[in-house]
């Protein structure tokens, strides 16, 4: 916080909560790209770079080392 020189003593200036409010959209949006991007990562065929994860579901199934 900054502080304002007057007469009486230091005044406290506080940000108004318009800022807050912006912070917070700003750091939701973040967060939602990186869940699409990562997501559409695992999803991709092996062959575009992805992971080649078919189904949504399979990505909460526990990992199954496949046998020679």
């Amino acid at each position: 916080m900054s502080e304002l020189p007057s007469s009486e003593g230091p005044v406290q200036v506080k940000p108004q909560s318009n800022i807050y409010t912006l912070l917070m959209i700003v750091s939701i949006l973040a967060l939602t790209v990186t869940i699409v991007l990562v997501i559409r990562n695992l999803m991709l065929p092996a062959s575009e770079g992805g992971y080649g994860i078919a189904d949504f579901a399979d990505i909460f199934k526990p990992f199954e080392i496949p046998k020679k």
